[in-house]
């Protein structure tokens, strides 16, 4: 069998993966890329590709690479890898008009995607979810909990507001977390 030949690689990833956490921080769009980063359509592409949860796995390479920084962040100021302590919350923010997925949240009277998150005490990211913004807080938590369990298997207390109460939910969650 005849190995396939390819280029070296022309981009240096470590810029790659500086420009994509750029915009991320940022909160802006692609074309929006300074000049000192590799080309957009390179970052993007690159991050389409990391991006990509493949079908043996459960999360994508960023999202791994997340993980162990905050374990990593967590360790060094002393703390246990996994937390014990959550807070969770959500917010609706607009896209644009010509995004492929955006909901509309009545409450919020905004047109787009709402980001459900679970910090802990220091504000770093257990668990990241997002969606349409017309998607309940309520049921996205659940399915948020429960696709990362195992990042927030040591979790004893969790703190929400008032979008969040109920008893179902409550017994839920600890039935998600196992508390």
């Amino acid at each position: 069998m005849r190995k396939k030949r390819t280029c070296p690689r022309q981009v240096d990833l470590y810029e790659v993966f500086c420009a994509i956490l750029y915009l991320l921080k940022n909160a802006a769009v692609w074309r929006a890329l300074p000049s000192g980063f590799p080309p957009a359509s390179t970052a993007r592409c690159y991050f389409d590709q990391w991006s990509n949860v493949p079908d043996d796995a459960t999360s994508s390479l960023l999202e791994h690479a997340l993980k162990i920084l905050v374990a990593t962040e967590r360790v060094n100021t002393g703390r246990p890898p996994l937390t014990s302590f959550c807070v969770v919350d959500a917010q609706s923010v607009k896209n644009t008009d010509t995004a492929k997925h955006k909901g509309y949240n009545a409450g919020k009277k905004v047109f787009g995607i709402k980001r459900h998150l679970a910090v802990d005490t220091q504000g770093l990211p257990h668990a990241i979810d997002i969606t349409t913004a017309d998607v309940n807080d309520r049921k996205n938590a659940l399915q948020m909990l429960a696709l990362h369990a195992d990042t927030l298997s040591k979790v004893s207390g969790v703190l929400v507001d008032g979008g969040y109460t109920g008893k179902e939910f409550e017994r839920r969650v600890w039935q998600i977390l196992g508390g």
